[in-house]
């Protein structure tokens, strides 16, 4: 750049926009063609995208990122806003121009195979070989478009009094922003960004080095009261639905602060951790076809979780999940993040208190939006149906290896003309029968579309085993990896993927033998098999309870703790095909004849657990499964112990909705029978009329409102069952 003037240039720096962003900028300057706020990537290899994605396949590894035009395209107009403000204010006769943003792929090696709508403003180095424009030779290098008298003096006054309107601004190098909470050191770039919010990597070294992500939520200085209300509701949102929630494939919320003036919520989260679009485009050419099949359960046994405790994603979309892996790419595990527009029903199973009505757009990407179902934007559309088809096209995106489309609309005018996704149009490698399932859960009409997710895995499960079948397994498969019909052992197969949760994953296995009249008699148990070493301890802690008070109306447990593959297992009896959770949830409150007998075993649970002086912890509809007996009658089977020997003062173990409201108080510091009790009334409310009762609104504190009793719904419960007036 010539030493002379109007040419100035400033360098790495960074500015907080009238948003709140923090924005971090690589290179700013003026020449004589006008304004340009360059982004600066040095990636060595062979550059390639799909859509907006670009993967540069470099001489060591694959690097995978969003094509940076859009952000620095924002970061323009926020520091044209800002010195327009500072001239305004201190220079009235100078007017700032249009900033162009423009993106400079510096690395010698690079060789650029874009497509010609993502090479708009990118630029190579002026050597020409990375097949691009020419940074200064193409671009900021030419001459001006207007190049009278006036534009000359008005470039001039324009170099005169920049640096003094970027000290207005504030671009000295400021880290204050980086500095979060109780010791945490966030980085100095973002990880992600959306419409109101962004995430940096988090770090703390003391007392243990730790690593998570924070997302901040941007409040514009300059925001409507309306508009400000919209950012902070949706941050608290995030961090509300998520608590109480405990599974390895949901992002946990670790506290929520004010940053900087806006809301922020800690993740857990690891530096190492690929969003998923980028861990497909980095491991692609090594994942088995069995591994791109545990990433489509692992996100829908999530899903699932999430729905049994009310909590619905609604936005789900690639960047909405980020992979942990090994340094090859293998024993990938997925969690699910990127809740700001969820719903979560606290105090009942219908849908019909849900909060807002719409999925709330205004905090959603738009790289999100080919993922989302073509209701999304519609008032009181169904959560569990968006679920479903963001599950859908995920899995589209998992198995054909590409997105849905690449625009949102080119996504609708394939519902439009298909009726649903059909992976098998982009990838031969589809079997026709996981192509119906991506189908039918990404139906146009919901009508036709997969109705929960508990169908979408028994759909997986059938298409699994049918594989298996085809297939000879070998013998003693990883449990963690095992689908439905490989064997775990020499003597189980694995009939049905149950779940994952916090602690373990659970299958329903078989096997067949011969009795002394030689007919063949099938066997079932279920295998709850510890996630990793740190959960040995809570399995066998189950099974030291289970020993104590296993039959009847709890489940029994049959073996362990035992080591298959290196993994602890609990031998555990079939407590039922479905839970009463999914009984509710699929044909509503029970009948008169069902409440009374389901009613007691649920009392026979209760006394054989407090005959031994044991508490469930986690007592709610999906903690009982719905068994079929020998003589053909149902009964209300108790499982899942994994929380009955929690501490007592963690008064927040357990499912939200279900805990006693009043502990944690000055009376009641600690877990005890009444909290048992409140939760087993919830459970046999919801047994009679399909929903719990409520505290007045939806995300009412009990405690700070006047009522004495919750409201009952007894305007649904059996017509026996009502009180007089």
């Amino acid at each position: 750049m010539p030493q002379a003037e109007p040419f100035r240039s400033w360098a790495t720096f960074s500015f907080t926009a009238s948003s709140g962003r923090v924005n971090e900028c690589d290179l700013f300057i003026l020449v004589p063609r006008g304004l340009f706020l360059v982004e600066l990537k040095a990636h060595p290899g062979r550059l390639v995208n799909n859509g907006s994605t670009w993967n540069f396949h470099g001489p060591d590894r694959l690097r995978t990122i969003d094509n940076p035009l859009h952000l620095t395209d924002l970061k323009s107009k926020e520091l044209r806003s800002k010195l327009s403000w500072a001239a305004g204010k201190f220079h009235t006769g100078v007017r700032i121009p249009f900033i162009s943003p423009a993106v400079f792929l510096s690395a010698p090696s690079l060789r650029s195979e874009l497509d010609v709508g993502q090479q708009t403003n990118v630029y190579g180095r002026d050597d020409g070989a990375s097949g691009l424009p020419r940074i200064w030779q193409d671009f900021l290098g030419l001459p001006p478009q207007r190049d009278s008298e006036a534009a000359r003096r008005e470039r001039f006054e324009l170099a005169r009094a920049l640096p003094d309107l970027m000290k207005r601004i504030g671009v000295k190098a400021s880290t204050a922003h980086l500095n979060f909470g109780d010791g945490w050191n966030l980085a100095g770039r973002p990880l992600d960004g959306g419409p109101t919010w962004e995430d940096r990597l988090a770090i703390r070294e003391q007392p243990i080095r730790e690593e998570g992500r924070v997302r901040v939520y941007l409040v514009s200085l300059q925001a409507t009261a309306e508009t400000r209300n919209s950012v902070e509701r949706a941050a608290r949102r995030e961090y509300q639905v998520l608590q109480g929630i405990s599974h390895r494939g949901i992002a946990q919320a670790r506290e929520f602060r004010d940053h900087q003036g806006g809301p922020a919520i800690l993740f857990n989260h690891r530096a190492a951790d690929l969003r998923l679009d980028a861990y497909l485009a980095t491991y692609s050419a090594s994942l088995t076809h069995e591994t791109r099949l545990e990433l489509v359960r692992q996100i829908a046994d999530a899903l699932r979780y999430a729905h049994q405790r009310s909590l619905y994603h609604r936005a789900l979309a690639a960047r909405s999940v980020y992979v942990s892996c090994k340094s090859d790419g293998s024993n990938p595990v997925v969690r699910i993040i990127d809740w700001q527009v969820a719903a979560r029903d606290f105090d009942s199973t219908s849908h019909t208190s849900l909060g807002t009505p719409s999925a709330g757009g205004d905090h959603v990407e738009n790289a999100a939006q080919v993922y989302l179902a073509p209701e999304f934007e519609m008032e009181f559309a169904d959560p569990v149906d968006l679920d479903i088809f963001g599950l859908g096209a995920l899995a589209h995106l998992i198995l054909a290896g590409e997105p849905p489309a690449e625009r949102r609309s080119a996504m609708i005018e394939r519902l439009t003309n298909d009726g649903g996704l059909r992976p098998s149009a982009v990838s031969d490698a589809v079997s026709e029968e996981l192509d119906g399932l991506v189908f039918r859960a990404t139906r146009a009409d919901v009508a036709e579309r997969l109705d929960s997710v508990d169908r979408f895995l028994d759909e997986l499960d059938r298409i699994e085993h049918a594989a298996a079948t085809e297939v000879s397994a070998p013998v003693g498969i990883d449990p963690l990896a095992a689908m439905a019909g490989q064997n775990v052992d020499a003597e189980w197969t694995v009939e049905k993927v149950l779940g994952t949760g916090a602690t373990a994953r659970a299958l329903l296995v078989r096997r067949e033998a011969e009795d002394l009249g030689g007919a063949i008699r099938v066997d079932r148990r279920v295998l709850k098999v510890a996630l990793d070493e740190t959960r040995d301890d809570r399995l066998e802690s189950e099974a030291d309870v289970l020993a104590k008070v296993g039959g009847g109306a709890v489940v029994r447990l049959l073996d362990g703790p035992r080591k298959i593959h290196n993994r602890t297992v609990l031998d555990l009896e079939y407590a039922g095909e479905r839970s009463l959770g999914a009984r509710l949830r699929g044909d509503g409150r029970l009948t008169y004849h069902e409440l009374e007998r389901f009613s007691s075993d649920l009392f026979t649970a209760l006394d054989q657990l407090a005959g031994k002086g044991v508490r469930h912890r986690d007592l709610k509809p999906d903690s009982f499964g719905v068994l079929q007996r020998a003589d053909r009658s149902w009964q209300l089977v108790l499982f899942d112990f994994s929380l009955a020997e929690a501490w007592e003062r963690d008064v927040k173990a357990g499912t939200r909705g279900y805990l006693d409201p009043f502990l944690d108080t000055p009376r009641r510091p600690v877990f005890d029978n009444h909290a048992e009790y409140y939760a087993a009334a919830v459970t046999l409310h919801e047994m009679a009329s399909g929903e719990r009762p409520r505290w007045g609104d939806e995300m009412t504190d009990p405690r700070t409102t006047d009522d004495e009793y919750p409201v009952i719904a007894e305007e649904v419960f059996e017509p026996a069952l009502k009180g007089t007036p």
